[in-house]
């Protein structure tokens, strides 16, 4: 046995696994070791109760218990800083990114490779403390922030600037920090509106996972603010050595996707009154405060409407007490009420960020439960069709 896993006797480790014959095994092993076990436990119920009840050093954690995936034992876990890794039949693309780099053991258990677990994981957290701004890059481990940190530089986003031209190439990725940056869709003769729109929960440039230097898009800074900002290709070689980036990114991507989908929803079906609503309320999300630094004039941009609708439209939300605007700048007074004002055309893409990500977009739980009453019918955090293997 290896120092570093001597270490480890008299510790108590929770086994999360629904095999009985496997789980008594791997307990017995691992107590004549001298560790302590926890459990074993069959379900996610019953290992949030030990996690509840005992002091846990490390978790060994199988995925797929009796059909229903370990996903919110790991979340408990992660918040405790109590390092884990999965023993699992499953491959890693199961897994969502704020997990990509934990360690995985694949079935059939071998001793020795748990052993080895056991000791790399020990002491590990689930978040970086480096206190980044951007979601993203807040979410990343402290083996990979330590990765991205020295290819990263400060920029101020200036409003009106043009980060990417449409059908241009891609020269820098940023991750934003503060302000918001739209995705501006632009038609042969010309005519413009805004698609989608990344702050903070967010990175540009994600076509270049799957290969395309290319966007479709113009995205100009609407509102300003700051970013951190590498070159394409440091990026790009960074995603080789940093699993979890690359899927928190691509996640993301498909995050973004959901929402120009909705939007797109939002301008065809929904009032100028419940757009503006929905905008209100996306553009609070990625902001620090209630105050939103918005002229007529952007608005209508990102609208798409003409200014005069703007203007029409702004003092009925400020006579309900929504909001309340003075020169360039927009202040939320009732979120709630905004949601209600949106009328449905808000909710199920910043809950599809959550499920996705794994985390919200404001990081707070009242945004859990303005989106739970958004969220559809069909929303299920299990991955369906997979029960098959553990």
């Amino acid at each position: 046995m290896n120092t570093a896993f001597d270490e480890l006797a008299q510790k108590a480790v929770l086994v999360v696994e629904d095999d009985y014959a496997l789980a008594s095994e791997l307990a017995s092993k691992l107590t004549a070791t001298g560790i302590k076990i926890v459990g074993p436990a069959p379900s996610v119920e019953r290992a949030l109760q030990y996690i509840e009840d005992s002091q846990i050093e490390v978790a060994i954690l199988d995925i797929n218990l009796g059909g229903t995936m370990v996903f919110p034992v790991a979340d408990a876990l992660a918040k405790r800083n109590i390092p884990f890794f999965f023993a699992t039949g499953y491959s890693r693309d199961v897994v969502p990114p704020r997990f990509a780099d934990r360690i995985f053991v694949e079935k059939p258990l071998d001793t020795s490779a748990i052993y080895t677990a056991l000791s790399e994981c020990r002491g590990s957290t689930a978040r970086s403390s480096g206190g980044q701004k951007n979601l993203v890059l807040s979410a990343l481990s402290p083996r990979e922030d330590d990765l991205i940190r020295p290819l990263l530089k400060q920029v101020q986003l200036v409003q009106g600037e043009v980060l990417d031209r449409q059908f241009g190439e891609i020269t820098t990725v940023s991750f934003i920090e503060s302000g918001t940056v739209s995705l501006v869709a632009s038609s042969l003769d010309d005519s413009q509106v805004e698609v989608g729109l990344i702050g903070r929960e967010g990175v540009t440039g994600t076509g270049l996972l799957e290969g395309d230097w290319r966007t479709p898009y113009k995205l100009v800074v609407q509102t300003e603010g700051t970013a951190q900002r590498t070159d394409v290709d440091s990026f790009l070689r960074l995603t080789q050595r940093a699993p979890q980036l690359r899927s928190l990114s691509s996640t993301f991507s498909r995050t973004l996707a959901i929402q120009i989908g909705y939007t797109a929803l939002a301008n065809s079906r929904y009032s100028i009154e419940q757009r503006l609503a929905r905008l209100l309320l996306m553009l609070d999300d990625r902001s620090e405060g209630q105050v939103l630094l918005l002229t007529h004039e952007h608005i209508s941009s990102m609208l798409g409407v003409r200014r005069s609708g703007v203007t029409g439209v702004l003092p009925i939300l400020e006579g309900e007490k929504l909001i309340r605007s003075v020169r360039g700048k927009v202040i939320v007074l009732d979120r709630e009420g905004l949601i209600l004002k949106a009328s449905g055309s808000y909710g199920i893409p910043e809950a599809e960020y959550e499920r996705l990500m794994g985390f919200s977009l404001r990081g707070g739980e009242n945004v859990r439960r303005a989106h739970d009453q958004s969220r559809p019918h069909f929303y299920n955090p299990q991955i369906p069709g997979r029960n098959s293997r553990s």
